[in-house]
């Protein structure tokens, strides 16, 4: 009996395997790409959104903003001279 087919036989199964493991690696490479490029662009869409937020943030607390807002707003004002009290230690 000749080995020959059979070894033929056993390399090309083998060979099939390989190229069979060979694809689905491929395929989950382009799977975990795709969803690292997905995860960038939510990065790159959060921190515009932060940095958007952080001027928002320092306009609302700024001083001109608050005193406005308690003048006319509020009705609040600046004490009076003789409003004010000093307390000494």
């Amino acid at each position: 009996m000749n080995p020959q087919p059979i070894i033929t036989l056993v390399l090309a199964v083998l060979l099939a395997v390989v190229l069979v493991a060979f694809v689905y690696s491929q395929n989950e490479t382009r799977k975990v790409f795709a969803s690292i490029q997905q995860i960038e662009q939510e990065k790159t869409r959060l921190n515009g959104e932060w940095a958007r937020l952080q001027i928002e943030l320092s306009t609302l607390v700024s001083n001109s903003r608050i005193e406005h807002i308690a003048k006319s707003e509020l009705g609040m004002k600046l004490p009076e001279d003789e409003q004010i009290m000093v307390i000494k230690r």
